[in-house]
């Protein structure tokens, strides 16, 4: 929550970025890319953005899983999976509605 220590980090960063000569490819993922400083993004050659998935492959992933986890939606899980969210996070959502089902199963 510091903003001057993701400065510090971020610093440190470019600077391991610029001393080291790796022999192969560096992967770097961030799923805030606007509160990094642009200097940051210029050391990268390739840069790959993962938008959100649409509501109808979102409804698609969540029946799947639902069949994968043998439960059904609730109503409430429904809901929360009609905002834009990514795929892991539907999947944590119905994790959790499986592991509800399994408790109430008990």
């Amino acid at each position: 929550m510091d903003v001057g220590e993701l400065d510090r980090i971020v610093i440190a960063l470019m600077q391991e970025l610029e001393h080291s000569h790796p022999a192969g490819i560096v992967v770097a993922t961030c799923n805030l890319p606007d509160d990094l400083d642009r200097a940051l993004w210029r050391r990268f050659e390739v840069e790959v953005a993962f938008p959100l998935p649409a509501k109808n492959e979102l409804a698609r992933f969540a029946r799947d899983k639902a069949t994968e986890f043998g439960i059904r939606l609730s109503h409430a899980t429904r809901k929360q999976l009609e905002k834009r969210i990514s795929y892991a996070d539907a999947e944590k959502i119905l994790e959790a509605e499986a592991r509800n089902a399994a408790l109430k199963g008990l």
